[in-house]
């Protein structure tokens, strides 16, 4: 149970890094790439907090 709780929170952790736009750290032009990275991390957050939440209900693999 703490592994899934662990787990869901280095995603969420992850997703949040992800969400960072790369552009404006390495100076790459492109809006499209901003776009791709943002809609990642938001999926990536968003799951997280899903299984977050959902943990106990999950069956083990």
């Amino acid at each position: 149970m703490l592994g899934k709780k662990a787990a869901s929170i280095c995603i969420i952790i992850i997703g949040i890094i992800v969400a960072i736009p790369f552009n404006y750290i390495y100076g790459i032009d492109g809006f499209e790439v901003d776009i791709v990275w943002t809609i990642v991390g938001i999926v990536m957050t968003a799951s997280g907090f899903y299984l977050l939440k959902n943990s106990a209900k999950l069956k083990p693999i």
